[in-house]
């Protein structure tokens, strides 16, 4: 059973209210179409301010996701797996995908095909994290050249790839077993670092380094 949650309007609060760091960009180069994507400090609105605010941007690159005022309010909502959506009254909207961690909410928002966003950090892979059981043995030498003997970093590097990728079939992890989905060689891209990710299909990956961690970010494209 889906749920419900009616988006407030971001221009009611303030930006301190709001907290949100800027508004970036892929180009529709680096996955095949333009993607935004924002966080802001997690608390019990962020995900509605996240999607409210991604939508005025997606409005400006793409006429046809305009909000006009008048218009029905936007509505997020969850779908059978667990994987959000937003609705404009009673037209679907744009993919939408949210991740958290360290504090933050990410979302990422794209006009057409299915996306995913996931932020990972060393932390989750210190210790005896039990490397082998989410990664094949030639994932974990992308994870010791990636991450430059830091295995931890090099292995949130990867699994964020993972979880962007599984979230962009709209399934996440209900369907897949980690050592299912294959992280590709990696390969320089615009300001971060390609994947090919195969998922059940080859889904192109963007990841770049967020402090102390990663954000990837993939998109499924529309058949």
């Amino acid at each position: 059973m889906s749920t419900e949650t009616r988006a407030p309007d971001p221009s009611a609060r303030s930006r301190d209210q709001i907290g949100h760091a800027a508004i970036r960009t892929l180009a529709a180069g680096v996955l095949g179409e333009s993607v935004v994507f924002a966080s802001t400090p997690s608390r019990l609105e962020a995900g509605q301010d996240l999607a409210s605010m991604l939508m005025q941007a997606m409005g400006k690159m793409d006429p046809c996701w305009r909000i006009l005022p008048g218009s029905p309010p936007l509505t997020l909502y969850k779908k059978a797996l667990g994987q959000p959506g937003i609705l404009l009254g009673s037209r679907p909207g744009p993919s939408l995908s949210f991740s958290h961690g360290e504090g933050q909410t990410w979302a990422a928002i794209c006009g057409t095909g299915s996306i995913g966003i996931d932020v990972a950090h060393p932390q989750a892979f210190a210790g005896a994290y039990p490397l082998a059981r989410a990664f094949r043995p030639e994932e974990l030498d992308i994870v010791k050249i990636l991450g430059y003997n830091d295995i931890p970093r090099g292995a949130a590097l990867l699994w964020s790839a993972k979880e962007a990728a599984v979230k962009a079939t709209g399934t996440g992890f209900n369907r897949f077993d980690p050592l299912d989905v294959r992280v590709g060689v990696p390969h320089l891209k615009a300001q971060g670092i390609g994947f090919e990710v195969m998922a059940g299909h080859p889904i192109p990956t963007w990841a770049t380094s967020e402090g102390q961690g990663w954000i990837s970010i993939a998109l499924k494209r529309a058949l």
